[in-house]
């Protein structure tokens, strides 16, 4: 049976001040009656069920999500005791599931993201998880509709069949966030794909990917499995966590492994990267204003207006301009600068006299 493995460890600096390290992206509810990781959680557990579905978290969240999902299993979180970006959450979650689960195929799902057309998204999976079989290094790609340049790309090349409908390609290479030029290369030109960051692989297939391009993080996370279910779990995982590279499972692995292939998939699919990108998901009133919580505008175009406290956020003759009012802080940027919020918050998090306002 196939393991859905949801990531919710990080932090969505982009989304600051609404997104903080305690109370992170994923556990917003910004778009509808569930948080990302909420619906994420419903989904999986849908596809996998319960028995099969799992989170890795960073530790200090464990409660927050545990507040979420209170009928989640004590046993579905995979807790890291620090956040060492993806490719070691990945390669430690795939660990433990080989140990738990054994070795069938393990679709890795972002706790972060806005999925529409269920159905068609369980499909896409499901496929993926069966191609995943093979041994090959499977990532879904979803068919642009703009020239994005928040997102990566992946370029595909030969098709390598197809199975129930559904057909499977080879990735010729990733690109990281491009040019506005370079995006709009992309989009016409129809053979790249938005890197959705959703992939489908058997444990020791990553595995084996990582030994190969990322040996000390395999060393690691070997020593790491010898440990698990034995009295020393705990010793051993806090001792060699904090040794692993810090590296994405992009830059790490999927850059460089040869047998990587893509599911094109056609549903709905967004990643709230910043505050400019609710204008895609949240209705707008007649001046092209989102406006949520206590507000009062005169006169005001275009803009995003979010207040999270008990008084009025006042407006006046404004035009593409973000506002948002939390507790912790409040954000004043043009939209256009919306990407360089989490520049802000990695100064922020420098000085320990303001660090608090991240917390």
């Amino acid at each position: 049976m196939s393991v859905g493995l949801i990531m919710a460890g990080g932090l969505g600096k982009r989304l600051w001040p609404e997104s903080s390290v305690t109370h992170p992206k994923h556990l917003l509810n910004l778009v509808g009656r569930e948080s990302f990781l909420q619906a994420a959680y419903r989904r999986a557990s849908h596809l996998f069920g319960r028995e099969n579905t799992f989170l890795v978290i960073r530790e200090e969240l464990k409660e927050a999500v545990v507040s979420q999902l209170p009928k989640l299993p004590a046993d579905s979180i995979i807790a890291e005791p620090q956040g060492k970006d993806t490719a070691p959450c990945i390669g430690f979650a795939s660990v433990w599931v080989r140990r738990r689960k054994g070795d069938d195929s393990m679709v890795v799902l972002p706790a972060d993201h806005i999925i529409r057309d269920e159905e068609r998204f369980a499909e896409i999976i499901s496929v993926a998880a069966k191609q995943a079989k093979k041994g090959l290094l499977i990532t879904i790609g979803i068919k642009p509709t703009r020239a994005e340049t928040g997102y990566g790309y992946l370029e595909i090349g030969n098709k390598l069949g197809d199975l129930d409908g559904i057909p499977l390609f080879e990735v010729e290479r990733f690109t990281e966030k491009p040019s506005h030029k370079k995006a709009k290369e992309f989009f016409e030109q129809g053979s790249f794909l938005w890197n959705a960051g959703i992939f489908a692989w058997t444990p020791t297939a990553i595995l084996e990917q990582m030994e190969l391009h990322l040996p000390e993080l395999y060393q690691g996370l070997i020593r790491i499995e010898e440990a698990l279910g034995t009295k020393d779990e705990q010793r051993v995982i806090r001792e060699v966590y904090p040794t692993l590279p810090k590296i994405s499972i992009d830059y790490g692995i999927m850059e460089k492994a040869s047998s990587v292939a893509a599911v094109p998939g056609d549903f709905f699919w967004d990643d709230i990267g910043d505050w400019k990108a609710l204008e895609r998901v949240l209705s707008k009133d007649k001046a092209g204003n989102i406006i949520r919580g206590l507000v009062e505008e005169r006169e005001s175009s275009n803009c995003i207006l979010i207040n999270r406290e008990n008084k009025i956020l006042g407006a006046i003759g404004l035009s593409d301009v973000i506002i948002i009012n939390t507790e912790k802080g409040v954000l004043v940027v043009r939209k256009e600068e919306a990407q360089k919020v989490k520049e802000l918050v990695n100064e922020l998090l420098k000085d320990e006299k303001l660090k608090k306002y991240l917390q």
